[in-house]
Order: C-alpha cells, then structure tokens, then sequence
C-alpha cells in the first residue's frame, strides 16, 4: 500500500430523552445550583476524512483524520446554541533496526457549544516503544499517555444568567508496560478441501 488509502466517513443520529446538567442562579442568594434534566431530543452530525499513507519504503506508517463535529438540544434558546467543533488526530508509527518500533499520537479539538455549555479547545499527546524479542513471537512495550498532562475538560456555562467558567481533570497520564507473547504455530498447513460439481456451479454463480 505505497499510495496510500483515502476514506471518508459521514454519520447523522437522533437521540430522544437526552439527560444534560442544567445550571440556574438563585436570584435570592446569588447561589448557583447545578441538577440534570431530561430534553425531548438532540441531533448529531459528524464527517471525517481518515489518510492512511506509508513513507520511507514502509517503516513509517502514518494515520491522520481530519473531522468535524456539531450537536444541538432541542430546548430554549439558551440551552439550544450550537457551534461546531474541527478535530485532529495523527498517529505515526517508525519501524527502527533491531525490531524497535516507535509510536507518536497527538489529537487536538477546538472549541464547541452544546446544550448551553461552550467547551473549551482539547489537545493531548501520547508516546510508545516496542522492541521485539524471541525471534518475533515476543513484544515488550513502554507507552505513555497524554504526555504533557493537558487532557482536562473545560467548558463555560452560557445559560439561565450564569456566567461560570469549569475544569474537570481525571487522571489521563498513565505509564504502561506490558510484554506479549504469541503461542503456537507461526505457520498453518492448508486444508485440503475438494469442491463437488454443485459447489463449483455454485461458485461460478456468485462470481457473475
């Protein structure tokens, strides 16, 4: 696959009884209070377009998705805003001498309003190494994700009068180390098999 392969991807969804957080000021005490709340329904549209190219005769190995994302609640006009979001992810895996492999992923997503809420942009970065060992049927590797630790989600509230802004941060930097390794047979003798006249027909039939 020297050229490389081009496919696009296109999905629409209707969703009924969607549970979004809803956010209210108390006008009495100036307290924000925050609770969940059912919506009739919500639309989603998402399109990308995914490269799969090798370079440098095969020992680079890239993936790269360009994609847009939009989703709207069916409520209020403070609660039903929308804006789109662009996201990007790439990943390229480099083939090194004595069975190294090295594995660079990095994603980022700009900013998209949903349901009354404006998040903010995401970006993360994730870095691997494999070598391979017992004459291929073994594999040890070293990842680490979200490299730079910038994986949080942050979003303002835009509706009901409250102006607040939000960070959420779970952990997302982990360092993985895993060794696997294949049992068995590397090679598996063909099957003999010998077609009956009906099956040859048959085969001839599926071909036109």
């Amino acid at each position: 696959m020297r050229q490389g392969l081009l496919s696009t991807a296109i999905s629409y969804g209707h969703h009924t009884n969607v549970l979004m957080e809803t956010y209210r000021k108390d006008e009495a005490t100036n307290v924000v209070i925050n609770s969940y709340q059912n919506f009739r329904s919500a639309e989603s549209l998402d399109g990308s377009v995914t490269l799969v190219k090798p370079l440098l005769n095969n020992k680079w190995a890239t993936v790269t998705t360009l994609g847009v994302s939009y989703a709207k609640l069916s409520a209020s006009s403070g609660l039903g805003g929308a804006r789109p979001s662009v996201f990007l992810s790439s990943n390229h895996t480099i083939t090194l001498p004595k069975g190294f492999k090295a594995e660079v992923s990095g994603m980022y997503m700009s900013p998209m309003t949903f349901g009354g809420l404006a998040f903010k942009s995401r970006y993360g970065l994730d870095l691997g190494v494999s070598k391979s060992v017992l004459q291929g049927a073994g594999t040890f590797a070293l990842n680490v994700s979200d490299v730079l630790n910038t994986q949080r989600n942050r979003y303002e509230v835009l509706n009901a009068g409250v102006r607040s802004m939000n960070v959420g941060k779970a952990e997302s930097r982990f360092v993985r180390l895993s060794f696997n390794y294949k049992f068995g047979k590397k090679t598996v003798k063909p099957s003999k098999r010998r077609d009956t006249g009906v099956e040859g027909e048959k085969g001839r039939m599926d071909l036109n």
